[in-house]
């Protein structure tokens, strides 16, 4: 597992995707419009997933509950920005900006429609702000500037004050603290969705990378009795339990609705004869649930036997599948 605490002085990393605009210029929906056999949308947030980045806050507007639901299982943080239709990009920044203020170190920001950045540029630029002391560092390729920009959270309050009428990019030009531009082999940085030409380009620079790719393998774990009672979401539905101690702040977390959370966990119960939450009902201090004993040891068991399945399965995909497994020239 990739620690969210990278680089060699342990800062936490966050992030913010904005995915709250009208799409107005590309006259479609652009966080769901489809990638390389996912979305532009889940795709850029798989990415920073992939680097140990967390929290990723995801700013929301338009077709809300879609992208919840979309987005569900992988552990992002929602915030709904109510005046979508008539405030700008800038505004939903700050919104997500001040919620992950002090949740996090630094924080990558971008808008919801630049999914092609890699890893390694992601790793590259922590370490780069590890030794150099910036407070905001800008990626480039080729001399064009692009996303996501790695903000120190300290800098955060300057930032989300600007007044000035050019957004997050006059914010960041107005901030006289330190900050570096880093060039990187990395097109993906620079690439958008924002109009249907930059949309084919994104298409095209997609399936160039998927060809770079060699074949790997997946494995998904589900447990059955009479149906399928446990699995990967209901898994992170219960580690969400144990951070938030509530099932309504955990369902929202992952972008489900409580009822949906309520019958993941019912389904689960009736199979496994032993409850999963000790719930307790509001009053004085409120309400809440956590995690029995009995869950906390079914979640261990689950996630080792992950565990020895992936790395079982890892082996033999390289016994069986290696002649694949050579990069397309």
């Amino acid at each position: 597992m990739v620690s969210s605490k990278q680089g060699g002085n342990g800062m936490k990393t966050g992030a913010v995707v904005v995915a709250a605009g009208l799409s107005s210029r590309m006259k479609s929906f652009k966080p769901m419009l489809k990638l390389s056999g996912s979305t532009v949308i889940k795709t850029a947030v798989s990415a920073l997933k992939s680097a140990g980045v967390s929290p990723v806050v995801v700013v929301i507007g338009k077709n809300a509950e879609k992208l919840r639901e979309h987005l569900s299982g992988l552990n992002v943080v929602f915030v709904y920005n109510k005046n979508y239709a008539s405030t700008d990009m800038y505004h939903s920044a700050c919104m997500g900006l001040k919620l992950i203020h002090r949740k996090a170190d630094r924080v990558f920001f971008l808008p919801g429609d630049v999914p092609l950045f890699s890893r390694n540029s992601l790793f590259t630029m922590m370490g780069y702000m590890d030794y150099s002391g910036c407070s905001i560092l800008i990626p480039a390729h080729n001399g064009k500037k692009g996303h996501p920009v790695l903000i120190k959270s300290n800098v955060i309050p300057q930032l989300v004050s600007y007044k000035g009428e050019e957004g997050l990019k006059g914010a960041i030009r107005a901030f006289a603290g330190a900050k570096d531009v880093i060039e990187l082999p990395d097109m993906g940085l620079t690439i958008d969705a924002d109009r249907p030409e930059d949309y084919q380009l994104l298409q095209s620079y997609a399936k160039s990378l998927a060809l770079k790719k060699p074949v790997e393998c997946s494995v998904k774990v589900s447990l059955h009795r009479k149906e399928t009672f446990f699995d990967d979401k209901t898994a992170a539905l219960l580690q969400q339990v144990a951070r938030t101690g509530s099932l309504t702040q955990a369902c929202y977390s992952m972008g489900i609705s409580y009822s949906h959370g309520w019958k993941l966990i019912k389904v689960a119960e009736s199979q496994l004869a032993f409850p999963l939450l000790d719930s307790r009902s509001g009053g004085a201090y409120g309400g809440g649930s956590n995690l029995t004993k009995e869950a906390k040891e079914l979640l261990e068991a689950y996630h080792r036997f992950k565990q020895e399945v992936v790395y079982f399965s890892e082996l033999n995909f390289h016994k069986f599948f290696y002649r694949y497994q050579k990069e397309a020239k």
